[in-house]
């Protein structure tokens, strides 16, 4: 859908495109550069230490020396490695759907903002929804937002390891758009032209002016 002039907010994530988000600034979001959720895969690989003196692997050389072991070891450290190989799993799966709901995208809903690009926002009724949900510091800018705009359930952004036609499908439900149920859930995806309006250090004070 269309956009003009109206009013939503994004939560900032502090240290990213610092000196283009201040008060009374204008910025143009396009599909010309990676947002910062897909540079992270860029630049990114997933390791651990658990390797008894062997340093930093990566995930299945880790998790196959860590097999290697003593008893004792492998005894000692089980929990750590389990929750490293779950982060590690985690991320890989996010990679995936990542990739084949940008496939299906392109195949099949080319003008829709894209997950690679956009820019998140939300109305203020979800502002707590999430603030909470996203981790590390950060801060909200309060927007006025003219461009396209695609509306979908985060329902269907499942992270575990699916198969392919299973992303597939959820990635169609995704792009068809929201069904409307639960509108402080939606995922708000954004192109366009962004003028900052403001902003606020938490969520207290966004509440308190």
């Amino acid at each position: 859908m269309n956009v003009k002039n109206e009013i939503y907010y994004h939560i900032h994530r502090i240290d990213q495109w610092q000196g283009e988000w201040k008060a009374n600034s204008v910025i143009y979001w396009g599909q010309k550069e990676l947002n910062n959720f897909n540079k992270f895969y860029n630049n990114h690989g997933f390791t651990t230490n658990l390797t008894n003196g062997m340093g930093y692997l990566y995930g299945r050389k880790a998790l196959r020396n860590f097999l290697k072991q003593p008893e004792s070891f492998q005894i000692q450290n089980y929990r750590e490695i389990i929750q490293q190989a779950l982060i590690i799993i985690k991320e890989q799966c996010i990679f995936t759907r990542e990739t084949i709901f940008e496939e299906v995208r392109g195949n099949y809903f080319p003008s829709l903002p894209s997950r690679k690009t956009c820019l998140w926002v939300c109305t203020k009724d979800s502002l707590p929804y999430w603030w909470s949900a996203l981790n590390g510091t950060k801060k909200i800018f309060k927007l006025e937002l003219t461009g396209i705009m695609h509306k979908a359930d985060e329902k269907y952004l499942i992270c575990d390891t699916l198969s392919h036609d299973e992303i597939r499908a959820n990635a169609f439900n995704y792009w068809t758009g929201s069904d409307g149920l639960n509108p402080k859930k939606e995922e708000l995806l954004f192109e366009g032209v962004i003028k900052v309006l403001q902003e606020y250090y938490n969520l207290s004070d966004f509440y308190t002016i």
